[in-house]
């Protein structure tokens, strides 16, 4: 629709301009009973086209800052105008005389022909400079309507985050069962089988710790210290060891220090849960491996595994896509996936 109103512009201004001839040569006709020759009113009128375009585009732009006219300068331009213009008018009027056409006006008196050419490109530039006031006009309101679309459009975007965010934190929420139930159960088990199995009360407690982490809201920024999260990721890599018999070929490594540095939480664990979910975590010629690398205020937090053959479990990318949306609202980050049918790699980037 746009295209096709802009491509129709310069044909409205050919109706116009002809309209507006055909107009004052009838007129003229009517008052005066005189015609000029056909070339005349072609020559004149192309002058004082090129007249009120040049002023609308060129001139009037150029003498129009901010909210006021620099008047100096219009004056200047004006007079440039008015003294090229008449030029043009003798030049087209002896070229007529020379090529032996009737030209039109008479000249009679020079005084009474620059009067006569003056009014005119007056009358011209007063047209120009009112299509060039309904220009500016046009272009400045459309401008104000995109400002106060792309608004309203970051408004919509802003009320569609919030709602995203407040629906997640509902379901979180509803998720949750009672921390302080759930722990003291654990505890009390950790007591209770301690007396029998060091290996399962610790595995007790490694699960206690796990849930306490899981279990536990954030700060009011939304995040849990880096530290507590690589804790969490191994405390996850150590209860699934001891669920297994320390069978199972995992390679992870951790380098750098975390510091002070800040994550919002659960998020490497998400990707964690992927690798035991999908991965072949008994191959011993090609074990699993887990690299955690922390330089600067940056983490890159990469996993390799070869994936299950006949896995019947489905979702898989559909943890990963919520830890993005997650991570969009609080971490500038990268996350980059290689995978095929017999291997898969993570590597996720973030800037803490």
């Amino acid at each position: 629709m746009t295209k096709a109103l802009h491509l129709d512009i310069p044909g409205r201004h050919i109706i116009t301009w002809a309209v507006f001839i055909i107009y004052e040569r009838a007129i003229s006709y009517i008052t005066y009973g005189v015609f000029p020759n056909i070339w005349a009113i072609v020559a004149y009128y192309l002058l004082d086209i090129v007249f009120f375009y040049f002023h609308a585009h060129i001139v009037a732009p150029r003498c129009y800052k901010g909210v006021k006219f620099l008047y100096s300068r219009l004056i200047l331009f004006i007079l440039a105008e008015f003294a090229v213009y008449i030029l043009c008018r003798y030049a087209i009027y002896y070229l007529f005389i020379f090529i032996h056409l009737p030209p039109s006006p008479k000249l009679g008196t020079h005084g009474f022909f620059i009067a006569f050419v003056s009014i005119r490109l007056f009358f011209i530039l007063g047209l120009s400079t009112g299509y060039w006031f309904a220009l500016t006009t046009l272009q400045n309101r459309k401008k104000i309507d995109d400002l106060d679309r792309s608004r309203l459009q970051n408004q919509l975007e802003h009320q569609e985050l919030e709602k995203t965010l407040l629906t997640a934190e509902n379901a979180y929420l509803k998720s949750q069962i009672n921390p302080h139930f759930l722990l003291n159960t654990l505890n009390f088990l950790y007591n209770s089988v301690s007396k029998f199995s060091d290996k399962v009360a610790d595995s007790v407690m490694t699960l206690s710790e796990i849930m306490r982490y899981a279990l536990t809201n954030a700060a009011e920024d939304g995040k849990v210290r880096l530290e507590d999260e690589i804790e969490h990721v191994i405390n996850f890599i150590k209860l699934n060891q001891a669920r297994f018999s320390q069978r199972l070929r995992i390679n992870y490594s951790i380098t750098g220090e975390p510091g002070e540095l800040r994550i919002i939480p659960l998020v490497l664990i998400t990707i964690v849960e992927n690798l035991f979910k999908y991965g072949d975590l008994h191959n011993d010629t090609d074990p699993a491996k887990i690299t955690i690398v922390i330089e600067g205020n940056q983490l890159i937090f990469t996993t390799e595994n070869v994936k299950k053959r006949n896995v019947r479990e489905t979702g898989h990318g559909i943890g990963l896509k919520n830890i993005t949306e997650r991570l969009k609202m609080y971490h500038d980050y990268d996350l980059k996936i290689v995978e095929n049918e017999q291997f898969y790699r993570s590597a996720l980037m973030i800037r803490l």
